[in-house]
């Protein structure tokens, strides 16, 4: 079958391809929404060839699916990192490098995300304690805990400590330093 978009990417064998290819960027399990981030990168198919050619994939045993934090994520196996050695110049070189670097970028994502920590505690008296943790591995850069009085300002401290770590980080910086340039 033949996808009707305008990439490169026409049939679900190249999609399939495509998955492999991107898996193997991935050091870790991936979920589905960010292994569809990282093959989004031609206009040949849409999220429902992706999801068939996962599932092929998955039958075919090349892929593994492990329940993680209760979803899904998903491995590249042995058997298909054969398969994508014997196929991998059906992909055509600009493809490969379109989905390489996006691959890299949600690998990056991911790592990043997982050094930022936002949570909150109800505390007896009915107000909450939120913690918030910039970290890698057992070094904390930041570990802060903040009294909150409703739920609605826990969501909304930790919401925006998730967007923008860097930004609280420096301006607590600037801010404790006196002013000074944290540059």
């Amino acid at each position: 079958m033949s996808y009707p978009g305008r990439g490169f990417i026409r049939e679900e064998k190249d999609v399939m391809y495509l998955i492999l290819f991107s898996l193997r960027f991935f050091p870790f399990g991936v979920k589905e929404e960010d292994l569809f981030e990282a093959v989004s990168v031609d206009d040949g198919f849409s999220y429902f060839e992706f999801r068939s050619a996962l599932t092929r994939l998955l039958d075919k045993d090349y892929i593994l699916s492990r329940t993680e934090n209760g979803e899904p994520h998903y491995y590249i196996k042995g058997s298909g990192g054969q398969v994508l050695g014997l196929m991998l110049k059906e992909l055509p070189l600009s493809v490969r490098d379109r989905a390489e670097k996006a691959s890299l970028q949600v690998v990056a994502r991911i790592r990043r995300e997982n050094t930022i920590y936002a949570g909150h505690v109800t505390n007896p008296d009915g107000t909450f304690t939120v913690h918030l943790r910039i970290h890698e591995g057992d070094t904390d850069h930041l570990s802060l805990k903040l009294l909150c009085y409703t739920k609605r300002q826990c969501e909304l401290v930790e919401e925006n400590f998730r967007k923008q770590p860097k930004n609280v980080f420096r301006e607590l910086l600037f801010l404790l330093g006196d002013g000074a340039s944290v540059e």
